[in-house]
């Protein structure tokens, strides 16, 4: 049975590198998103502080006129119910704007460590193998005995494996 190892990084220049360039589309993409969206959102926030400003002067405008003063009036209690609505409905955009950037801006980021670590894992089904076949060089150059074992099943490159375990074999035998 083989045995299982812990450790994913083998080969931190190999497996950082694919990581980083499998993590960096994406992460560039979503950037480039969350600041056309931030644009927007703080585009739209201005002109809804435009808006909210342009409806009280109406309003002030509105109460100025000495029949509309009176809070009885009908039309008075209208506006300003109106109003208020308007205000809510502001703040409620503003808050959905703010709750989107969060959200994308945290998306990005789970989405940047998980293939971060798919591709770390994934470079180590190949890292493995390649580091397993270098200590095996190593010992035949300093003249150790070889003791090949298999390869994980999820590890890449068993054809390639078997191959190199023959080839080291007749070269071992041949020499005898």
């Amino acid at each position: 049975m083989a045995r299982q190892r812990k450790k994913k990084v083998i080969d931190k220049k190999f497996q950082y590198s694919i990581a980083i360039k499998a993590a960096a589309f994406p992460l560039i993409t979503l950037l480039l998103i969350s600041g056309v969206l931030l644009y927007f959102a703080i585009d739209n926030n201005n002109k809804i502080k435009e808006i909210n400003t342009n409806q009280a002067a109406i309003i002030d405008a509105f109460l100025s006129i000495p029949q509309l003063v009176d809070p009885q009036n009908s039309y008075t209690k209208e506006a300003n119910q109106r109003f208020q609505e308007n205000l809510g409905k502001s703040r409620e955009i503003q808050r959905n704007i703010r709750f989107v950037l969060y959200f994308l801006i945290i998306m990005t980021a789970l989405q940047t460590i998980v293939i971060f670590s798919l591709a770390i894992s994934l470079t180590h089904r190949i890292s493995g193998p390649i580091y397993v076949m270098s200590q095996y060089l190593k010992d035949l150059r300093k003249g150790k005995e070889l003791r090949f074992r298999p390869l994980r099943k999820s590890d890449e490159f068993q054809d390639f494996y078997k191959e190199f375990c023959e080839t080291i074999n007749h070269i071992l035998e041949n020499r005898k």
